[in-house]
């Protein structure tokens, strides 16, 4: 019996071996299938004019397999891919050459391989495969060491910094009793990742995007292994962010659970998935949800996400990791049971679901500090206290108060996706005379935004099927605009639409524009625009009591997703719906109600619009309940039998009871009955059953 202790496999090898005959045959399957696909692959002489991550990965695959069969046509493939790779006098292509992903993605693969076929290799292949580790891990760490406070050494929350570290320790730990300067790199690394786990968000929320989550999140996973297995210190248990992030990206996740919601840079809808990840979270923290989402994803959407996913190397070449990190003792737990609304403070997101069906509806909606809140203040204090620049922001969007839908099967709102020069107005937000935020149009415009100038999610509250969330951005967008407010509320009711009131105010007049992106056009119908697109719909009711146009039109965005391919870029072309106040003006409010249907199968709302001395009122008839809207900018609302200093008052009757529902107000009166009377609360809900 084999008891040798390996890198990142332990001495779990004898177990790995018996295991694959009985509860992981499938996953080994999927390997053995995986390693079969490279032999149709022609591996080339020269670096490829690209991505070389693909090769690390087959390496890991293919030593897997020979690990696990002996098959010495295993071997001799790996070596192939092993040999290929260390005759390449460098590695990456076009853009930090030796000093980045392609090189740190070769650096680890080819470490852990040399750790798991040094008995296999010949005297020869055993030195040349170690002088390229000790050339590739050196180049590797002088960089870092010669751009701390500048570049990805000390962007310790972007997935370079934590490809790279990764790299560099694997081979630390293949070299370390060959190569003394090696254990340098292992415990520099080991530095880096104690600062990066604590300075993660503890909510698990990632500002990247589900793209690069899905890209670089899953190193951090390999580190946190890799050090557990060597020296027995344990990240999964001390890391907060570890543990929550599955579920940030499960709610990411389109109702089908099959794409993704694309707030970020997201090359593509379908690059989303890593079951790998799913069955680590799974085994360490006893998740039966991961487990659930990590299986179906390898019976059901593994080929499709492979071949529609535009990131490499993909889905299909963690063939090795699903393997070794799969536990069959984990139980699958049903989504049913998860809550339909979650909120994420750190990145400001929320998401509030209807169900969790695969023709489900879901909504998100985000407003806070770039990168998310702990980023934001903890780069700040770094940043002044060394004089660093530890903020890799490239990957997040002027996206505040913006908002992305999903129903029935389709996209409603949708988001531009992967871009190289950001702009507001490739979001579901709003112009304020055709602007956006200051030093748009570039790749990170973050640089010279001032510590205070960011959003903020004010308010987030979930009771009883009643979401109500507020974002404030003014401080966002170029200071030239005076703009002095920009308050989003997003209300729901617990029915199949959302209320999303706008209120902004400056010191000069301006044309405000509404903005919303769809992958089909919108049509002006009956009062109303009309979003269909398959089976799912959207109907948009504006109540805005301004004279507003309405323009349709295309919104373009091309972006090339690499340095290293030039060549080879991302194009969206979205379908964009702009509501703007005829006259400029100094404060305006939208009002719009956004109903999401079948478009098959449902009817439209019944639905009536007010508008009285600053009183705006929604009815809303249904056979099981009425609902009525109000909003007063001026806070101050008296009907009929209620009178409140609310801004907002939803009134929802059914047969049984009327639930009252007042924004940030001081008192709230039914009937000449005081239901809430004290200091400014956020939200009140008071609930009148019987005769009301």
């Amino acid at each position: 019996m084999d008891t040798k202790k390996y890198i990142f496999l332990g001495n779990k090898l004898p177990n790995l071996k018996e295991s694959i005959l009985e509860e992981k045959e499938f996953l080994f399957k999927r390997l053995y299938e995986q390693c079969s696909l490279y032999k149709k692959i022609n591996l080339t002489e020269e670096h490829p004019k690209g991505s070389s991550t693909f090769m690390s990965m087959g390496a890991l695959n293919l030593s897997l397999a020979f690990m696990l069969t002996k098959q010495n046509h295993y071997l001799e493939d790996a070596k192939k891919w092993i040999f290929t790779g260390v005759n390449y006098s460098h590695w990456g292509h076009a853009h930090l050459v030796d000093v980045d992903l392609s090189a740190s993605w070769l650096l680890f693969g080819y470490a852990l391989c040399y750790d798991w076929l040094k008995d296999d290799l010949n005297d020869n292949e055993k030195k040349q495969l170690k002088n390229k580790l000790i050339l590739q891990g050196t180049r590797m760490y002088d960089f870092a060491l010669k751009t701390v406070g500048e570049g990805w050494s000390t962007n310790y929350w972007q997935n370079h910094n934590w490809i790279n570290f990764t790299g560099l320790a694997a081979a630390g730990y293949a070299l370390k009793d060959e190569y003394p300067l090696a254990n340098e790199w292992i415990e520099y690394s080991k530095n880096n990742f104690s600062k990066v786990f604590s300075y993660m968000p503890e909510d698990g929320s990632d500002y990247e995007g589900v793209v690069y989550w899905r890209y670089g999140v899953i190193w951090l996973y390999i580190y946190a292994h890799l050090l557990k297995e060597r020296e027995n210190i344990d990240f999964f248990e001390k890391s907060d962010f570890l543990k929550n992030t599955f579920f940030y990206r499960l709610y990411q996740s389109t109702p089908n659970l099959e794409e993704i919601i694309n707030f970020g840079d997201c090359h593509d809808r379908r690059s989303g998935h890593s079951p790998a990840i799913y069955f680590k979270i799974a085994s360490e923290y006893n998740n039966g949800y991961a487990q659930n989402l990590g299986k179906l994803v390898v019976d059901k959407f593994l080929f499709r996400e492979q071949y529609e996913s535009g990131i490499k190397p993909g889905i299909l070449p963690e063939a090795w990791l699903e393997l070794l990190w799969f536990n069959p003792k984990i139980a699958t737990s049903n989504f049913n049971d998860l809550p339909l609304v979650k909120y994420w403070k750190d990145l400001g997101l929320v998401v509030i679901k209807n169900n969790w069906k695969e023709d489900g509806i879901s909504f998100s909606f985000k407003c806070g500090a770039p990168g998310g809140k702990k980023q934001w203040n903890k780069s700040w204090e770094l940043d002044k206290a060394l004089g660093w620049k530890t903020r890799g922001l490239s990957h997040q969007h002027p996206d505040n108060n913006s908002f992305i839908i999903h129903g029935h099967g389709s996209f409603l709102a949708v988001d531009d996706g992967y871009n190289r020069d950001v702009k507001a107005c490739e979001h579901n937000t709003i112009l304020v005379d055709n602007s956006g935020y200051i030093s748009e149009n570039q790749n990170n415009i973050w640089k010279e935004t001032e510590f205070n100038d960011v959003g903020e999610m004010k308010t987030f509250i979930n009771e009883n099927n009643f979401t109500y969330a507020v974002g404030e951005s003014a401080k966002s967008y170029d200071k030239l605009l005076q703009l002095k407010e920009f308050k989003r509320h997003i209300l729901n009711t617990g029915e199949r639409y959302f209320y999303i009131i706008d209120e902004l105010d400056s010191n000069i007049p301006h044309t405000y524009s509404w903005l919303l992106h769809s992958d089909v056009k919108g049509e002006f119908n009956n009062n109303k625009i009309e979003i269909l697109n398959g089976p799912g719909s959207m109907d948009i009711y504006t109540f805005t009591p301004t004279e507003n146009s309405k323009l349709f039109y295309d919104t373009y965005v091309k972006a090339v997703m690499t340095t290293q391919e030039p060549d080879k870029f991302r194009e969206t072309n979205m379908k964009t719906i702009k509501l703007s106040n005829v006259a400029p003006e100094k404060s305006i409010t939208f009002i719009n109600l956004l109903d999401i249907k079948n478009a098959l199968k449902d009817s439209s709302l019944k639905i009536a619009h007010s508008h009285t001395q600053n009183l705006d009122t929604v009815v809303i008839e249904n056979e099981d309940y009425n609902e009525y809207f109000y909003f007063n900018r001026n806070t101050n609302i008296d009907i009929e039998n209620i009178s409140t200093d609310a801004k907002i008052l939803v009134l929802k009757k059914t047969k049984e009871n009327l639930t009252l529902l007042a924004s940030e107000c001081t008192y709230l009166e039914y009937k000449n009955n005081t239901l809430y009377k004290g200091e400014k609360t956020t939200f009140t809900r008071k609930v009148i059953t019987n005769e009301y």
